[in-house]
């Protein structure tokens, strides 16, 4: 029973990241993907998050956010019209949650980020706001309404990034901006 209980207190948390715009696509195909050697290493947010961003495969990183209940994923660098953006795949930590590929469908979800020497500034797609599109009957891109609470993009991944660049000026768009700072590089 507890350990039911720890795939659904870990699921809640990679949900309340994903909950920002949930894709059941990526928004990325492989000519999109760039990587940047200044992304790994250890970093701190200005509430005390911590997250570790290390080189997995070629062209891609795992992100691991280390909190009370920590969060895998698989995250890919992306380029789109000569904006970056993160795409983030949740990742099982461990046999501790192996119910969880099974009973939960991973979804992606995309933040604009903007990478510095010793800080990135990350402002995830506003799950919020793509609800109140919905609501509206203004969301132009194929969705699924969760529980009347919550909005899962099923648009194919051309569509996805057309429609991320069309409102990539939008402050509604992309949440607030959350800033991190270096605490160690990958190196």
């Amino acid at each position: 029973m507890r350990n039911i209980l720890k795939i659904f207190i870990v699921f809640g948390i990679a949900l309340a990241l994903t909950a920002c715009a949930p894709s059941l696509h990526p928004f990325y195909t492989d000519d999109d993907v760039v990587f940047d050697e200044a992304l790994p290493g250890l970093w701190i947010d200005d509430s005390g998050g911590t997250y570790k961003f290390t080189k997995s495969g070629d062209n891609y990183y795992e992100l691991l956010v280390m909190d009370d209940e920590p969060a895998r994923f698989e995250a890919r660098l992306i380029d789109l019209g000569g904006v970056t953006f993160l795409d983030l795949y949740p990742k099982p930590l461990g046999k501790e949650i192996n119910l969880y590929p099974g009973n939960f469908a991973p979804a992606h979800t995309l933040a604009r980020v903007t990478i510095g020497k010793d800080s990135i500034s990350i402002a995830m797609m506003d799950g919020g706001w793509l609800k109140r599109l919905s609501d509206q009957n203004q969301l132009d891109l194929k969705h699924e309404r969760i529980n009347d609470d919550m909005i899962a993009l099923t648009a194919p991944t051309r569509e996805l990034q057309a429609f991320a660049l069309k409102n990539i000026d939008n402050k509604e768009a992309f949440g607030e901006v959350e800033a991190l700072h270096r605490i160690s590089s990958g190196k």
